[in-house]
């Protein structure tokens, strides 16, 4: 059975979601799942090309430094068969301290966007390119 249009749409849709809340969870081993192996993500113009790098990067993420991403706009276009492109909106919070205790926050929020290409892959759709770009500094 071959997915619809509408569901090749959700998944893509769901992988900005689940990107957002496994890295604010800290569920790296399930971040590093959304992408293809040799994916590429662009933080601002500091890339890491390939899961490794992401992986690195990852592990990097200050331990007393809680976030919050809250995605919205998600926007979804197929350029082929397998192949998609994606924007997403991001709200982005930062605070210091632990979230179970109620981080602190450190600043006003920012807006960033995520400008995505997906591949469907034999484990389904997968994040193949992610470039978050500021869009509002707080």
């Amino acid at each position: 059975m071959t997915a619809t249009l509408l569901e090749d749409e959700a998944a893509c849709a769901r992988l900005c979601v689940d990107f957002a809340n496994h890295l604010d969870a800290r569920r790296y081993a399930q971040v590093l799942d959304l992408f293809t192996e040799d994916a590429a993500l662009d933080r601002m113009g500091t890339v890491s090309a390939g899961r490794e790098e992401i992986a690195r990067f990852l592990a990097a993420r200050p331990e007393n430094v809680t976030t919050r991403h809250v995605c919205s706009n998600i926007r979804v276009s197929f350029d082929a068969p397998d192949q998609a492109s994606g924007v997403c909106y991001v709200l982005f919070f930062q605070g210091t301290g632990d979230a179970a205790g109620g981080a602190q926050l450190s600043g006003p929020p920012s807006v960033v966007e995520y400008h995505d290409r997906f591949l469907r892959t034999a484990g389904g759709w997968k994040i193949l390119s992610r470039r978050i770009r500021m869009a509002i500094r707080g």
